[in-house]
């Protein structure tokens, strides 16, 4: 084994010292202790003293300052006061440094956490989250949408985009159990205490917050709740730049990770310093995308398109804006308009995307999404096994790998893919509906019944809260046939249809709701609908086991030629 070099070894003592605070302790002591013989210095001499007591006040500061020295690598002091410093944990493994100014963060993550208790030893991460006597997770945490306080309903996006930010910043920590944007969204507006909210989602902190945004100035809120006691662990208000809204970022995701007494790794560490773009209106335009991708219709996404293209103009090596376009060229494909033209845009924007930022797993799930659409099934494979990698918590990785290997008629795999997407994010409806369908074309009825039966309730939660979802609607259609509720389905079914009867996509599943009721003809003239209006998933469509009644009927047939 060689020896470490004279660089590296003082490398890992300049890392121990900034991890003990030394520097900063130092910086401190030094300061006072100008000032302590600044003021010995004028006063004295007034008082009449000798002259030598001037000297003795600067020899015993210059006397104490190695006994500072060596208390600040010694001692630390928390809130339970003066602690002797924890040795560094595992190999590689150090705390989050809080020396120096707070740089930004733009990218997607978030995984919570839990107040009070001990550092992160090297065993939590291989036990991962615990739970405290109250039955929650006490590193679970869950980002609560921002409240908007700009009086303007136009700025929702940007408060929405903020808390999500910081909810994907946090997500990168293996260490942290962060609530999914769906579970966390579903109390936007709602008027639900904190403890009820963490019991809901099952974690032990709520982080919530207001924006309020006039003109170039922003002001964030941001607090940080122990769910058991309903007390604050941490507080700040940011009064800033627009410009700055990236480092404010950056400081509520470290600071809730110094509250939580969380532990990094350098790459982790690195995670929540990534800055995706130094442009704040590029930032903006690529917020105000992201909004419009949570609809499923063509003005949405067309909408989304232009917004991501005005923050590329402005940022040309901005990874996530084109990743954010790829994905949603993929869904035009998919969803709305399946030409040529649509599918070749996503995989350009897509393998922009990974080669302006190779180590971002958004990237490449986008990447893999757009080679999926056009049929090029063992890159993307490739691509969603690189993006899992990255991070393992990325639930589109999971669904897209399960879409591509459904319509391979890869069903075992599809079946993996899409439980691991459902643990991901169990507040998701449509991971758990294509897993039954997985499990019914594996001819696994008992476990498509079992997944069924489950869904219902996320289903009929998801519908309370947001009515007017046409795709939970017509989701909840198809698993209510299923489980023999055939007029609630049917019901469901139709409002989907009133709301949207020009989207492909609602015609697409509602004419599998009516296959799978056995109104062949029915469910054929919707079909030709969605496909006359752009539907074009060939693939999608022949291993569509919602569609297996109408295989044999000659328009079905007809119907898959034109799409050949």
């Amino acid at each position: 084994m060689t020896e470490p070099s004279t660089g590296s070894m003082m490398s890992r003592l300049v890392a121990e010292l900034r991890r003990r605070r030394v520097f900063r302790v130092a910086i401190v002591y030094a300061l006072a202790g100008w000032i302590v013989i600044q003021v010995a210095s004028t006063m004295l001499p007034g008082l009449k003293l000798p002259t030598w007591t001037v000297t003795l006040v600067i020899a015993l500061v210059v006397l104490g300052f190695p006994l500072a020295v060596i208390m600040g690598w010694m001692f630390d002091m928390g809130p339970r006061g003066m602690e002797r410093t924890a040795v560094a944990g595992a190999a590689g493994s150090v705390p989050l440094a809080d020396e120096g100014p707070p740089t930004a963060a733009v990218a997607a993550a978030a995984r919570g956490a839990t107040p009070g208790g001990p550092p992160v030893a090297p065993d939590d991460r291989a036990t991962g989250p615990r739970p405290d006597a109250h039955g929650q997770d006490r590193r679970g945490i869950a980002v609560l949408p921002f409240v908007n306080m700009s009086g303007d309903a136009d700025n929702e996006y940007f408060s929405d985009g903020i808390s999500e930010e910081i909810l994907n910043l946090l997500s990168k920590l293996p260490q942290l159990k962060v609530a999914s944007r769906t579970s966390a969204f579903n109390f936007k507006g709602k008027q639900v205490s904190i403890p009820t909210v963490a019991h809901e989602l099952g974690v032990g902190t709520v982080l919530e917050g207001s924006v309020r945004r006039a003109g170039d100035r922003v002001r964030i809120t941001a607090q940080l709740i122990d769910a058991a006691t309903d007390s604050h662990l941490w507080s700040e208000t940011y009064d800033r730049e627009l410009k700055d809204v990236f480092a404010i970022q950056d400081d509520i995701a470290q600071s809730i990770v110094r509250a939580l007494q969380v532990t990094l790794t350098p790459k982790e560490r690195r995670s929540l310093q990534f800055v995706a773009t130094s442009d704040p209106e590029a930032y903006d335009y690529y917020l105000r995308g992201r909004k419009y991708m949570y609809s499923m219709a063509r003005r949405d996404y067309e909408h989304a398109i232009r917004m991501f293209e005005q923050a590329i103009a402005l940022d040309s090596k901005f990874a996530l804006a084109y990743a954010g376009m790829a994905d949603a060229y993929s869904h035009l494909y998919r969803y709305v308009e399946a030409t040529r033209d649509n599918a070749d845009r996503a995989a350009r924007a897509s393998e922009q995307a990974v080669v302006l930022d190779p180590d971002s797993a958004e990237a490449h799930a986008s990447r893999g999404l757009a080679l999926y659409i056009s049929d090029r099934y063992e890159e993307a494979g490739r691509e969603f096994e690189v993006a899992r990698e990255l991070d393992p918590n990325l639930f589109e990785a999971w669904y897209y790998d399960g879409l591509a290997s459904s319509s391979q008629s890869h069903f075992e795999r599809a079946v993996r893919m899409y439980a691991k997407a459902s643990e991901i994010n169990p507040d998701d409806f449509q991971s758990p509906i294509f897993l039954a369908q997985a499990y019914h074309s594996l001819d696994r009825r008992q476990d498509e019944m079992k997944v069924r039966l489950g869904v219902l309730n996320v289903i009929e939660r998801h519908l309370k809260l947001n009515p007017h979802d046409t795709r939970a609607l017509y989701f909840g259609a198809t698993n209510l046939a299923r489980v023999g509720e055939k007029e609630k389905a049917r019901e469901l079914a139709e409002r989907a249809l009133k709301q949207d009867q020009d989207e492909p996509v609602v015609l697409y599943n509602v004419a599998c709701f009516y296959a799978m009721l056995g109104d062949s003809e029915r469910s054929i003239d919707l079909l030709e609908r969605a496909v006359e209006l752009g539907w074009g998933d060939r693939a999608w469509i022949a291993t569509d086991s919602d569609l297996e009644p109408l295989h044999g009927h000659p328009r079905f047939r007809e119907l898959l030629a034109s799409l050949d």
